[in-house]
């Protein structure tokens, strides 16, 4: 009789590949306290401004709005600059350059895209100590950690199922890992940043 052990899926292998820079961010952001006051929390909404306003390209790429039919309505910008607007906080202008565009290659795109959509797994237990110790609400200051619809679990397994089933090359397999590296280690950039 003989076995034959399956390969992990490619979101697991990518879960993998980028869990010391993810874990290193989770970290280091929750030791920055952001529920501990309003100015912390400002920051913490700083820091996903500039990452948000940074990625916005994503949302527009035509490639992966072939591939992901509610693309656009996943955004989250908006929300966050709405949670400015409720606190009485400038919206932050953002001095860098984006690293991604419509011509962004499309497994690179779906790597950031899958680390930009995987904040808002976290962002359900975030948005709960939000209301917990700033007494901040999904209508009024933390609209960004509640998402957009009520859909984000389905989203991210829509989001997860097609990046197990797109058909990628060796080339764009690399490229889809080096694609969400890219991403967590431009968060990185910015928290840098903005706790600089």
């Amino acid at each position: 009789m003989t076995s034959t052990t399956l390969a992990p899926s490619r979101a697991l292998q990518l879960k993998a590949s980028t869990a010391d820079v993810h874990d290193n961010i989770d970290k280091s952001i929750m030791d920055k306290d952001p529920f501990a006051n309003t100015e912390n929390y400002i920051q913490f909404l700083t820091l996903q401004y500039y990452f948000l306003n940074d990625v916005s390209a994503l949302y527009d790429h035509s490639e992966l709005n072939m591939v992901i039919e509610n693309l656009a309505a996943r955004r989250r910008l908006n929300m966050l600059e709405q949670d400015f607007q409720d606190l009485e906080y400038p919206v932050p202008a953002s001095a860098f350059t984006s690293l991604i565009s419509n011509e962004t290659d499309l497994a690179t795109a779906l790597g950031w895209l899958y680390v930009v959509e995987g904040s808002k797994v976290g962002a359900a237990m975030l948005g709960k100590q939000a209301q917990a110790r700033l007494l901040l609400t999904k209508k009024y200051g933390a609209r960004y950690l509640s998402g957009p619809g009520a859909g984000r679990g389905s989203d991210w397994r829509h989001l997860v199922q097609l990046i197990d089933s797109i058909e990628l090359n060796d080339t764009q397999e690399r490229a889809l890992i080096n694609g969400a590296r890219q991403a967590f280690t431009r968060f990185q950039l910015f928290q840098a940043h903005v706790y600089s």
